[in-house]
């Protein structure tokens, strides 16, 4: 009466492998990332008592006799629920969320790599991004980013530098937009220019000496006026201001048409490079001259140096960082990883899993690109538990051992039944 109890015992071991899966996924209902496994079983190997045989002309066939050898059922295997699980608001901007396809990469202390869907990431005390378990969020640098020559090749460390400043940068040129009063006889904008150490230079763009004039022939002729357009400024130390011409703006074409004749060169007195204003057609498309009240902007690039102080991660993964001088720049790219065979992963811990023979090489990329989702920020992808599956789960699970254990109580009792009857 062995074989019904080896058979018994291997449905005993095989229920309580199911129930233990069904606890694991039960005690990760809220862990950020989880993904949920389900098990499958196969008949073990059978025992042939007689062979089957072929039909004949005076024969019918026999089929084969079998039986359970011993071990009568076996745990097939386990699959991975990669799912996606629902998205859960944190408001934190270092948490972010895959919708769709991928996997974010991190590098170990061991210097491996390994891949989550856990991104339940922040900062330490170098800036650095990092998973709750101090594994760096890997991604590209500002400048292969410029170079759009994002591989998965060269990988680095995630950071964003808590000190993290902003350099000045001089001024190159000037835009115009709003309205100058084509009845008036003179005009006057403030405008604030940066030198390269970022110091603030006032300067004063002078519209003067409005002269009719017109534009085409014909029919298709039309008219407006042409300004002398000019600067003042006064330079440091200075008590009579500098003037000059810039040229001549002609509002008889739209957009209007700028002439240059000379540009603005002012040598910085705190040892900053010499700095040059051009203007060009392009810096005048938004200004007009109707003849109505004189609103105008004037606005010069460059800016002061900056200091950081707030920071964005996009959909794409870029992370953007904002200064304290209203400028932003890129500061890095979060990259994605997704695999031919995601169920394939070697589960390592930690919410951490590993390339394996049957997952595929990783192919690594830029999120909201190809097949790779995009990324939500300020989210957690929570678990992909059912609950109402796992109580099923476990309720067939303890019924099937139940069920294997009686097998194993009536085996004994028909053992000690046969000992009995030939007891003296």
């Amino acid at each position: 009466m062995s074989d019904p109890m080896y058979a018994a015992i291997s449905g005993l071991n095989a229920n309580q492998d199911m129930l233990s899966m069904v606890g694991e996924n039960i005690a990760n209902v809220d862990t950020v990332g989880y993904k949920s496994s389900s098990m499958t079983f196969e008949q073990a190997l059978q025992q042939t008592l007689s062979g089957a045989s072929a039909p004949t002309a005076t024969l019918g066939g026999i089929n084969p006799v079998q039986e359970a050898a011993g071990g009568a059922v076996n745990v097939a295997g386990v699959q991975v629920n990669t799912n996606e699980g629902t998205l859960e608001s944190t408001g934190i901007n270092t948490n972010l969320a895959i919708q769709g396809n991928g996997y974010f990469i991190v590098r170990t202390p061991q210097g491996g790599l390994a891949y989550t869907r856990a991104g339940d990431f922040s900062l330490d005390a170098n800036g650095n991004l990092v998973d709750p378990n101090g594994d760096l969020v890997l991604g590209w640098s500002s400048s292969t980013i410029a170079a759009n020559g994002q591989t998965a090749t060269n990988l680095v460390p995630m950071s964003v530098p808590p000190n993290a400043t902003e350099p000045a940068s001089a001024s190159t040129g000037i835009t115009f937009a709003g309205n100058i009063d084509s009845q008036d006889t003179s005009a006057s904008i403030p405008v604030t220019l940066y030198d390269s150490q970022g110091n603030e230079i006032p300067v004063d763009i002078t519209f003067k000496n409005p002269t009719p004039t017109t534009s085409g022939t014909g029919t298709s002729a039309t008219s407006g006026m042409e300004w002398t357009v000019g600067y003042s400024y006064t330079p440091s130390g200075a008590t009579t201001p500098t003037t000059g011409t810039l040229g001549t703006v002609n509002f008889a074409s739209t957009p209007p048409t700028f002439t240059s004749s000379g540009s603005l060169t002012i040598t910085p007195t705190d040892g900053s490079s010499p700095m040059t204003i051009t203007l060009n057609s392009g810096d005048f498309a938004g200004l007009s001259d109707y003849a109505m009240t004189t609103q105008m902007t004037a606005t010069a690039n460059g800016n002061p140096a900056g200091t950081l102080e707030n920071f964005t991660i996009g959909s794409d993964g870029t992370i953007t960082g904002s200064f304290s001088n209203g400028g932003t720049e890129v500061l890095g790219q979060v990259a994605l990883a997704n695999f031919a065979n995601p169920g394939g992963l070697l589960n390592i811990g930690n919410n951490l899993w590993q390339q394996s023979p049957n997952s595929g090489s990783p192919l690594v990329g830029t999120a909201s690109s190809g097949q790779l989702g995009s990324l939500a920020a300020g989210e957690l992808e929570g678990s992909n538990v059912n609950l109402a599956n796992e109580f099923v789960n476990m309720i067939e699970a303890q019924e099937g051992y139940q069920a294997n254990s009686k097998v194993i109580s009536v085996a004994q009792t028909l053992d000690t039944t046969l000992v009995n009857m030939v007891a003296p």
